[in-house]
């Protein structure tokens, strides 16, 4: 469905400058003059596709996903229009007159918003396949709504079908193949269904497709289903070392560390120089997990009155300073995390690092927890882009839980194309946070 989106947004941004070189003549444009507008616009097409990439605009339409899409679609028309706009009225482009960009930005408005909200959420792509599923658990019951929950998907979840303990589904499955069914979904892992796979391999001899549940689940949600994973799973899975990534990834966290370091150098005087005249040291060390379980001191502004160390009884006195919020705000309280990304000990991109009280609770109560320590932890992640319900401040198991399956995600994923989709999303969110 992405690559729909993506081919409506480019015919549609076509139109747009088409139909306002006709509003402008009031006459049909000659195809080698709008060739020439074109041409001359095509960084304006890229930059709205850019910005429409970092916005979100292309991700898989989930349900949670989708009740953002609004306000994302209204964000990246607006900053397209403001981007269009110095392009063209402050940078040196020989394209004019202006007025073709001014009916093009209002054209290009309508025209997506369009395409976007009433035409793109009735594409379909096809008779949609009917699927069994055969899975239990919250995780098997959220796929299927997801997938039954709009016609976007390639298939349908005709039957799900939940096992007990020793029972033979086979007949169940074979029913609903009889009626229609073309593809089985099965969590293989799932111990009860030892009795029912060999009937379920037989299937595969008779046109039907099969497909692990934990797959097709991480492919729709873009996270691992923590209840159907194993040691198993986790030996299976985690990947292997990948000496060029690894090499490249620190070269580039190094080299952007030490140009960020020189950026943020002036930047950082002034509220040095306040926090100090205010009482208290300006910098705080604080713990936190880092790779192979190894304690690091992450290095951040003061924010608050004084450091409580995750302490409960000093946090009921401490609080966040006006110029704490202001800080924090603007993210200027965490430039000085630039040193320990060079020093190694943090990354640009990977598992946010914890607190060590909070990650023993988590090491006890959420299972394979210490997975994530086995890379190096980064100032943003997986998780901080893609969960909209990350826990904050204290303890949270069920959070965690959720934010786990994201990082486990990652873990199994990473790569050069996934840490710069990551940093795309920062940039929105950081953005987002900023103007609130």
């Amino acid at each position: 469905m992405a690559v729909v989106l993506f081919l409506g947004d480019i015919a549609f941004l076509a139109v747009s400058l088409w139909l306002s070189l006709y509003v402008r003549a009031f006459k049909v444009p000659a195809w080698s003059y709008f060739g020439d507008h074109v041409l001359g616009f095509i960084p304006v097409f890229l930059v709205s596709i850019g910005i429409f990439f970092i916005a979100g605009l292309y991700e898989k339409q989930t349900r949670v996903i989708r009740s953002f899409m609004t306000g994302r679609i209204f964000g990246a028309q607006i900053a397209s229009i403001l981007v269009g706009v110095v392009c063209f009225f402050f940078l040196p482009l020989d394209i004019a007159p202006k007025t073709v960009l001014v009916l093009y930005l209002i054209i290009s408005v309508v025209l997506v918003s369009v395409w976007r909200f009433l035409v793109a959420p009735r594409v379909s792509t096809g008779a949609r396949v009917q699927a069994i599923l055969v899975a239990n658990g919250e995780a098997a019951t959220e796929l299927a709504e997801e997938i039954n929950s709009t016609a976007r998907y390639a298939m349908e979840i005709a039957e799900h079908i939940t096992v007990a303990d020793g029972e033979d589904v086979s007949a169940r499955v074979h029913a609903a193949v009889a009626k229609g069914a073309r593809m089985l979904i099965v969590d293989t892992r799932n111990p009860v269904l030892g009795n029912t796979q060999p009937s379920l391999y037989d299937m595969t001899f008779s046109q039907v497709s099969v497909i692990e549940f934990t797959t097709l689940y991480e492919d729709v949600f873009d996270r691992v289903p923590l209840d159907h994973i194993d040691y198993a799973w986790i030996l299976e899975c985690l990947p292997k070392r990948h000496r060029l990534y690894e090499v490249g990834k620190r070269a580039f966290d190094a080299v952007l560390a030490l140009v960020g370091m020189v950026i943020a150098v002036p930047i950082l005087i002034i509220p040095v120089l306040v926090l100090a005249c205010s009482g208290g040291h300006p910098f705080i060390f604080s713990g936190r997990i880092g790779k192979d379980g190894h304690l690091v001191r992450i290095i951040k502004l003061r924010t608050k009155l004084f450091y409580d160390g995750g302490d409960p009884e000093k946090q009921k006195i401490n609080r966040e300073t006006t110029f704490g919020t202001f800080l924090r705000r603007t993210r200027i309280d965490e430039l000085p995390q630039l040193v320990n990304i060079l020093r190694g000990e943090l990354s640009f991109i990977g598992p946010r690092p914890e607190l060590p009280t909070i990650a023993a609770v988590y090491q006890k109560e959420v299972p394979y927890y210490d997975v994530r320590h086995l890379i190096t932890p980064g100032l943003s992640g997986w998780a901080q882009i893609r969960d909209y319900d990350a826990p904050r401040g204290g303890a949270d198991i069920e959070r965690t839980r959720r934010k786990l399956s994201y990082d486990l995600y990652y873990l199994t994923r990473r790569s050069f194309v996934l840490d710069l989709v990551i940093t795309l999303k920062t940039i929105r969110a950081l953005v987002a946070v900023s103007g609130r």
